[in-house]
């Protein structure tokens, strides 16, 4: 009994952790928007590159996916 309720409770866990993004792309969450803040308060100091650079990881790393 012990071990039908462990493995159904191993093919739960794949539902239960799209909500919980990676730590990385938490990071990239965050860092993007530090930086759509920092556009909007007037930096264009390599700010845009920059951005543009991190949503196309967030992209890649599909992070889009997870609840922020």
């Amino acid at each position: 009994m012990r071990a039908v309720i462990f493995i159904l409770s191993l093919l739960a866990l794949p539902l239960s952790a799209k909500n919980h993004p990676t730590a990385e792309c938490r990071w990239l969450y965050d860092r993007m928007a530090a930086l759509k803040l920092a556009i909007k308060q007037g930096d264009a100091l390599g700010t845009r590159e920059e951005l543009a650079r991190w949503q196309v990881e967030f992209h890649n790393k599909q992070c889009h996916q997870y609840d922020y």
